[in-house]
């Protein structure tokens, strides 16, 4: 991905911002049931599983699949830790599966990274379904979320698939208006798909981008579109995250 001289700025900064920050996991790790590392059997890829304790096959549970960020300020690992607490309070499974694509920091090919995208729809999709072929999934209570350079394939992901989801949560997510032009066909699904696209207002790049694509999704009529400016910089936020999707589940699981 080329990249201009401001942005390149702009990633020197947050890079900076990242080691002195180290994009912490502040939720609490303190929850009754382990944390699953499981390996998809189509692809072979691992992917972290969270069920909550109190699970049982008696009903259908919501699903959050969550994305992480560069590596090594973020990864699948601190993903499933930042959602487990949150997932045994309010009853969700949450999926968190490893990603080649999740690349913020340093520029890289775009046919190489066009390829790591695909790849990593292909085992997403794969680790969702093997969940589903073993846990009780709500299908209409599904949640893509990601955070920082998750949001590459969140978007990626995310539209060429709305049938999917039952909504998109980008969480100070990088993005890339050229990557949706050459990869994405927005379907009537997607357009009808709830986005929401949230930032911290002292988060530059963040900002850059997730104006662009708020732009570029609402240009295109992606009207369930909305986007959020939050006080503070480069941070999780999950609980925001659950916030936001809670107005969007069956009253079944609102609590």
């Amino acid at each position: 991905m080329k990249v201009s001289a401001r942005q390149a700025a702009q990633y020197v900064l947050m890079l900076s911002l990242a080691f002195a920050a180290g994009c912490p996991v502040t939720q609490s790790q303190d929850v009754p049931a382990p944390a699953l590392k499981c390996v998809e059997p189509i692809t072979g890829e691992k992917y972290w599983l969270y069920v909550p304790s109190n699970y049982s096959r008696d009903r259908d549970w919501p699903l959050v699949v969550t994305l992480h960020g560069t590596n090594p300020w973020d990864g699948y690992t601190r993903q499933i830790k930042e959602w487990k607490a949150l997932a045994e309070d309010k009853g969700l499974i949450v999926v968190a599966p490893r990603l080649l694509s999740s690349q913020g920091i340093l520029p890289v090919s775009r046919g190489r990274w066009y390829e790591d995208l695909q790849r990593d729809e292909r085992v997403i999709l794969a680790a969702m379904d093997d969940v589903s072929s073993r846990y009780r999934i709500d299908r209409q209570a599904v949640l893509l979320t990601g955070f920082s350079a998750g949001g590459y394939a969140l978007h990626y992901v995310g539209l060429r698939n709305p049938e999917r989801f039952s909504m998109l949560i980008a969480r100070s997510c990088n993005s890339d208006v050229r990557m949706l032009e050459d990869q994405v066909k927005l379907t009537d699904a997607a357009r009808r798909l709830p986005i929401m696209l949230f930032w911290g207002k002292e988060d530059p790049v963040m900002t850059d981008q997730g104006w662009a694509i708020f732009e570029y999704l609402r240009l295109h009529r992606c009207f369930e579109t909305r986007k959020g400016e939050i006080r503070g910089g480069h941070l999780r936020r999950p609980e925001l995250a659950y916030r936001y999707w809670l107005a969007h589940l069956p009253s079944r699981h609102r609590t």
